[in-house]
């Protein structure tokens, strides 16, 4: 019997060290990258285009936002990519924005966005 009061006594101490821990809320974003006004802007593949400035990450020496900033030089459009981040609010036209904590699949002259599959006239 003194084994219950132990038990819960450690799922509290479980669940308050958990509740303490700083959660990031970070998602995947998946779009097309372009450069505009010197900022690099994810343009989402979904209904609306939603748009997102990237930023690096305060604070950390990876830098992927600015990698990317470099290869589009080199690659033609438009620029497929994966974000992994976190959405943050910017001061800017569309207001959105994602600190970056990693960019996957960048994949040049490949497009996601259905206006790009349906034929032109």
């Amino acid at each position: 019997m003194p084994r219950k009061p132990l038990l819960s006594s450690a799922l509290c101490a479980l669940a308050l060290t958990a509740a303490a821990a700083p959660a990031l809320a970070q998602d995947i974003y998946i779009g097309t990258v372009d450069v505009r006004k010197d900022q690099l802007i994810l343009t989402r593949c979904d209904l609306v285009q939603n748009r997102y400035v990237l930023r690096d990450r305060e604070g950390e020496t990876d830098k992927p936002v600015a990698r990317l900033r470099e290869r589009l030089k080199t690659l033609q459009a438009p620029v497929y990519v994966e974000v992994i981040g976190e959405y943050v609010e910017v001061q800017d036209e569309d207001g959105n924005g994602l600190e970056v904590v990693d960019l996957g699949n960048i994949t040049a002259a490949k497009s996601c966005h259905l206006v790009d599959a349906l034929p032109s006239r």
